[in-house]
């Protein structure tokens, strides 16, 4: 039992439509060896769907397939940094399955020892996250941009080149804002988790300690916690002043009176995509039957 009143839950809770969920961007690096490096540059500068610049003895930089694809070979900054030379950095939603197979087998097969340091989940809403409260039980820093109506926009957790940063934003107001598109649906948010370097690894767990939750706190019959949950809802700086036990006790407040959190949506959603995104990892990861 929470101690708390449940009496309107069942007439509160909205009906959640799964998220759309995908991988949003992908950086493969790997090492060229001599060989490679010298076939992969000749190949590049006849190749139409190449644009090709910067190019010297041991470093290029291009782009493939209409701009879609990045990629950079730097030898010289790879051994003084003690790091892989190469780097090829797209978002696979935006290519069609063609486009895949020649990446795949004209530019990442080239490369050895390759593997991923960057992958982004992206989950696709199609509701309003505006008013809905975020917060971790890890010690996050949290960032949040408002639109002009007043109401929150974008919201980021931890810092941008940590190994895990997340983005929570309004998709149709910044397609519409960076594109001019109009998305048809009448809300469409996106929770996107960014993950570099070792976390790229974990992406089935990223997000376990992350709540997007509807705290309600009408639902608190004492009036000293409702005071509180409602100054933490106004002003989230209220937050530092609470000591270590009381944030743990409030933040399972929150919890409590939350009749949804969209996290365990997410986590659902993964479970049953997860055996579909490895597969898209081991089509990276696998070489082609091609020889050079």
């Amino acid at each position: 039992m929470t101690g708390y009143s449940n009496s309107r839950l069942g007439a509160q809770i909205p009906v959640q439509t799964y998220p759309n969920l995908s991988f949003d961007a992908m950086t493969i690096v790997g090492n060229l060896n001599k060989i490679n490096a010298q076939k992969l540059s000749e190949f590049m500068s006849t190749e139409p769907q190449i644009r090709l610049w910067d190019i010297l003895q041991t470093k290029f930089k291009a782009k493939a397939l209409q701009e879609k694809v990045y990629i950079e070979y730097d030898k010289v900054k790879a051994d003084t940094w003690d790091r892989r030379n190469m780097r090829v950095e797209f978002n696979p939603n935006k290519l069609t399955h063609e486009e895949m197979i020649w990446l795949k087998q004209n530019i990442i097969d080239y490369m050895e020892d390759d593997g991923f340091t960057r992958l982004d989940l992206a989950f696709d809403f199609e509701d309003d996250l505006s008013d809905y409260y975020v917060m971790s039980d890890k010690a996050l820093k949290k960032t949040v941009f408002y639109g002009i109506n007043g109401m929150p926009e974008t919201k980021y957790f931890g810092v941008r080149d940590s190994d895990r940063f997340i983005r929570i934003y309004n998709k149709k107001q910044e397609r519409k804002d960076n594109a001019d598109v109009e998305v048809m649906s009448k809300h469409l948010w996106r929770v996107e988790i960014e993950l570099k370097r070792n976390m790229v690894d974990y992406w089935k767990d990223c997000f376990n300690d992350l709540h997007i939750l509807k705290p309600d706190y009408t639902m608190i019959n004492k009036t000293s916690e409702r005071h509180t949950v409602m100054a933490l809802l106004f002003d989230e700086s209220e937050w530092g002043k609470l000591n270590r036990n009381t944030k743990y006790k409030f933040k399972k407040i929150f919890k409590e009176i939350s009749p949804i959190n969209l996290t365990e949506l997410m986590k659902s959603t993964l479970r049953e995509n997860e055996k579909q995104l490895q597969k898209q990892i081991e089509f990276w990861q696998t070489k082609s039957k091609k020889l050079f």
